[in-house]
């Protein structure tokens, strides 16, 4: 038995203990909120909480068509039928307009066939996602994810310029926050450099001297590209464009008329 002395002091150390721990933070405040600030960041972005959102936002009918595809992912034995029924649920959530969770199961897709293809698939359609969403975690979410799966996509194929194209594109159209389209750009002048006649560089280097209205440059870059592939729909169409912008009303018809024979 304790002492009338003991158990004083004993209550004495529980009630020290209780105002300690429950009446003092034990962390300093900007520490505590930078953990808050993560753990929030962390949720915002987590696929399965953008999942868990996404399905709030789903009618009876489309909850109904992903809960029986979920039901026969779960069901699937074996890598090659998860694969097949993931990219059914990666179709049903592109059409139901998120493509954020199109590009989660596109990147668990990739993960299992591990291949240029599938990785690449996976970062067009977080690219899609990126250049669509105006929250933005979610569009920081699926930029960071395309940039992924399209390293990924050049580590597996790294002869395929689409890869190292659409990751140059990616940071032109959808550059990180606060910064700005050049590193992407300079990622197509180098993609010019090691492949001076590809078509599609060059066809997205004319693309982006029309954007910013530098029309001689747009046609240098375009009738590059014309004297290689004569017949590319695009190249035509765009160099209407510009010949109209320079008011070489002659050339211009000549390609307008060129390019609605593509119509």
């Amino acid at each position: 038995m304790f002492s009338k002395t003991q158990l004083s002091f004993i209550a004495a150390a529980i009630v020290l203990f209780g105002i300690l721990y429950f009446g003092f933070d034990t962390k300093p405040k900007k520490q505590a909120a930078l953990e808050e600030s993560r753990a929030l960041n962390f949720e915002t972005t987590d696929p399965r909480v953008l999942l868990a959102d996404a399905k709030k936002k789903l009618d009876s009918r489309q909850n109904g068509v992903i809960g029986i595809a979920e039901m026969e992912l779960q069901a699937a034995s074996d890598d090659t039928l998860k694969a097949s029924q993931m990219e059914v649920l990666a179709r049903d959530w592109y059409g139901f307009g998120y493509p954020e969770v199109s590009g989660y199961y596109a990147e668990e897709i990739a993960k299992l066939r591990n291949n240029g293809s599938s990785w690449g698939i996976a970062g067009t359609t977080f690219t899609l996602c990126a250049k669509s969403k105006s929250e933005n975690k979610v569009k920081e979410y699926c930029r960071q994810h395309a940039l992924r799966a399209f390293e990924n996509a050049i580590s597996e194929e790294p002869d395929n310029i689409d890869h190292r194209l659409n990751m140059a594109l990616l940071n032109v159209e959808v550059p990180e926050e606060g910064g700005n389209p050049m590193k992407g750009i300079q990622m197509l002048l180098s993609l010019n450099e090691d492949y001076p006649k590809s078509v599609k560089v060059l066809n997205q280097l004319g693309r982006l001297a029309i954007q910013t209205n530098q029309w001689d440059r747009a046609k240098e870059r375009l009738i590059a590209s014309l004297e290689i592939e004569p017949n590319n729909r695009s190249t035509i169409c765009m160099l209407a464009k510009v010949y109209q912008s320079l008011q070489d009303f002659s050339a211009a018809e000549t390609f307008t008329r060129r390019c609605s024979e593509f119509e």
